[in-house]
């Protein structure tokens, strides 16, 4: 008998609209919790509400993962529909929704759980390749021993002008929030087997440091795949996310970039000033 195959995630990792419907793709919701009220991130709290909420109460929106419980009901709709489920999980090392998904994948004897090792849309990359063999008629093994060993090569970078909100999540202690807001400069995080670490920080305007940054990024990595970059951002204008790809496809000589709007969960942690550069590295 053909194995089906479904490929899943969870929302702590950005897939836009049009990969996830010409994939089949399905997304496991985290909860964003604002005030007292937790909602599903399932599309009806935009990214722009969570800005709007912060700058009328200065009080920062959170998530929170899946639990074992909900993370246990959403692979049973699949497994009961004789799927072989396939889930990609936001990175260990950033959220308990990988742990979570493990345990709930337990239950199950066709349920796979894979460390992204990524966030946001780290996931993009990995989760195309996986969902393009399953369109090849590639096995569940194949494909999770591909992806698996993939997660090794993303490359992603973030670029941050609001130093409110990675603050708060802890990407930034006090004493360098301190001494970035006093010299006017803004971070760049990188993420590296599966955690963020923060690297060179730059002054001026956000369009400027962004494309220097990304100069930066590119200038020094060697063996990239030149299929595809991707290109992310938190509403940022699309002037500064032009020059950004300009940059990229000067740089990177990439065939294709893709642009995304980032979710409501990215949205919590990089407020409305973040933009993410990703690339994979060949084998």
């Amino acid at each position: 008998m053909e194995e089906k195959i479904i490929i899943t995630f969870d929302s702590g990792l950005d897939v836009d609209a049009e990969t996830i419907q010409k994939y089949n793709l399905k997304r496991l919701p985290v909860t964003i919790k604002t005030g007292n009220e937790q909602t599903l991130d399932d599309g009806s709290v935009k990214p722009d509400d969570i800005v709007d909420y912060f700058k009328k109460t200065k009080d920062l929106v959170t998530t929170l993962p899946p639990t074992v419980q909900e993370t246990f009901r959403f692979f049973t709709r699949y497994a009961h529909m004789g799927y072989t489920v396939i889930h990609f999980a936001t990175s260990q090392k950033l959220s308990y929704a990988y742990d979570n998904a493990i345990a709930a994948a337990e239950n199950f004897n066709k349920v796979h759980v894979i460390d992204s090792k990524a966030y946001t849309i780290g996931i993009m990359p990995l989760i195309t390749k996986a969902a393009e063999m399953v369109q090849e008629g590639k096995s569940s093994d194949e494909i999770i021993k591909y992806c698996t060993a993939m997660t090794e090569r993303i490359r992603m970078h973030v670029i941050i002008e609001n130093l409110d909100f990675i603050h708060s999540g802890g990407r930034i202690n006090v004493a360098q929030k301190l001494m970035l807001s006093v010299f006017g400069r803004m971070p760049t995080i990188a993420i590296e087997d599966g955690y963020f670490y923060t690297k060179k920080s730059y002054g001026g305007k956000l369009e400027k440091s962004a494309v220097k940054a990304v100069e930066d990024m590119l200038k020094v990595t060697k063996g990239i795949e030149r299929k595809m970059a991707y290109l992310g951002h938190t509403g940022v204008n699309d002037t500064i996310i032009e020059s950004c790809k300009k940059e990229m496809e000067q740089l990177g000589d990439f065939e294709n970039i893709h642009i995304q709007r980032c979710g409501a969960s990215t949205t919590t942690h990089y407020g409305d000033g973040g933009i993410v550069v990703c690339w994979v590295e060949k084998e």
